[in-house]
């Protein structure tokens, strides 16, 4: 089962996104827990997730993110400007996997 955790400024923006990316998992059959909070939260969530998804309104925090939670098992990605704005919640759902399996991938050798 995937773990991908969405974070904004808010939660509220990308909670619509989550809920885009939750109906494109059911439709595909794949086994993916998908949240949204507010980058605030992520201390309390960061450990469980295997991605955690930026809402691109907060890119800028990515590298910080990066460092504060660089000790635990978890990439980091700045979801597609378009894409969020086009609440395209499969193509986000699938860029999150790729990333997961290049992770995976890196890990395993």
């Amino acid at each position: 089962m995937m773990n991908i955790v969405l974070a904004c400024q808010y939660g509220a923006s990308t909670d619509l996104l989550a809920v885009k990316m939750q109906e494109a998992a059911k439709r595909l059959q794949l086994d993916a827990v998908i949240n949204a909070y507010s980058f605030t939260r992520l201390e309390q969530v960061v450990d469980a997730a295997d991605l955690v998804l930026l809402g691109p309104q907060i890119r800028f925090k990515k590298k910080t993110l990066q460092e504060q939670f660089k000790d635990r098992n978890v990439e980091i990605m700045v979801v597609n400007t378009v894409d969020y704005g086009m609440l395209n919640g499969e193509k986000v759902l699938l860029d999150a996997i790729a990333e997961i399996q290049k992770k995976e991938n890196r890990n395993s050798h």
